[in-house]
């Protein structure tokens, strides 16, 4: 009961008749073009599935768009922060400058749900605040 498995073959059952076939891995595996067997040939393994690199791939982009967004003010309300600058102090080139600097400055400081949950009192404050910094 000594009997060596042959590490090279392969027991298949034949689904139509289920006979069981003996397929020699070393002599009936070859290359489709040159026809020469594959038998030690290394092959390349896959590391990552579509599938993995998917989840990857998304997990990064939310990742790097959340680094990147972080209390970032929506459009609308930098708009509103600006014409509220605009409104404050007047529509003059370098008012506008200041404002424009001001606006950016509180990109760290006020977001969206800050803007509406402190109301406008509380925006307009640190809108003068930042003003007063950037004055030229």
């Amino acid at each position: 009961m000594s009997e060596e498995i042959n590490k090279n073959s392969l027991e298949v059952e034949c689904p139509h008749c289920e006979v069981e076939n003996e397929i020699k891995l070393s002599s009936e595996i070859k290359c489709k073009e040159c026809k020469k067997s594959l038998l030690g040939a290394k092959y390349r393994n896959i590391l990552f599935s579509a599938g993995t690199i998917f989840v990857l791939g998304a997990g990064i982009g939310s990742f790097g768009d959340t680094y990147l967004n972080i209390n970032r003010a929506s459009v609308k309300t930098e708009y509103k922060m600006m014409k509220q600058c605009i409104n404050l102090y007047g529509n003059y080139s370098r008012v506008r400058n200041n404002c424009a600097c001001a606006v950016e400055s509180m990109a760290g400081i006020v977001d969206a749900q800050k803007a509406r949950a402190y109301g406008r009192d509380w925006l307009e404050d640190v809108l003068r605040d930042k003003y007063d910094s950037c004055k030229d």
